[in-house]
């Protein structure tokens, strides 16, 4: 029966043994599950049916995240992180989608251009193709949002702050409402 009502999977990256980026004493897989949690919110008051690759700080493989989104045979994935770089002034949201892929470029543009409306004081990389697993693997519309530079810490205190926290999570979620996927 979920088959039948799931319209998107939200993937909070990273979790359990795998924290993703550590700077500045922040684990990466906390914040992208903390603005998955206010994102499935957001769909959810909007009218989406979502499910969540993970709740909790646990380990999911990247084959099960996609086994998860194609057996429920969603309408669209959304994989939330947070980039990190070697300078640390390195910043922006960039959002990557499989190369080629039509329908995930429709999706992404359509949350790139909400976060460049939501925040407009920060760099904006664009939507950018890449070979993640995440992205080939999935059956339906699917894009990886980098919500900025964990390694920054000027954008690590951005990232940290639950209102923006929410702030991005409502700024994918418009864009996820009116990319009709």
């Amino acid at each position: 029966m979920i088959k039948e009502l799931t319209d998107i999977v939200i993937d909070p990256g990273h979790g359990g043994a795998d924290c993703g980026a550590v700077w500045g004493y922040t684990e990466e897989d906390d914040l992208n599950l903390a603005i998955a949690n206010d994102l499935v919110q957001a769909l959810s008051s909007m009218g989406s049916q979502v499910v969540m690759t993970r709740r909790d700080d646990v380990t999911v493989t990247l084959r099960d995240r996609v086994k998860i989104a194609n057996t429920l045979d969603a309408r669209a994935f959304v994989s939330i992180h947070c980039d990190a770089f070697h300078t640390t002034t390195a910043s922006g949201m960039s959002v990557h989608i499989c190369p080629g892929s039509k329908k995930g470029r429709a999706l992404a543009e359509h949350i790139q251009g909400c976060l460049m409306a939501a925040f407009p004081g920060h760099y904006h990389r664009g939507v950018i193709e890449s070979d993640f697993y995440v992205l080939k693997h999935t059956r339906m519309p699917a894009v990886l949002v980098e919500c900025e530079f964990l390694s920054n810490p000027t954008t690590r205190d951005f990232l940290k702050d639950p209102g923006h926290q929410c702030e991005l999570a409502l700024a994918i979620a418009r864009g996820v409402f009116i990319s009709n996927f």
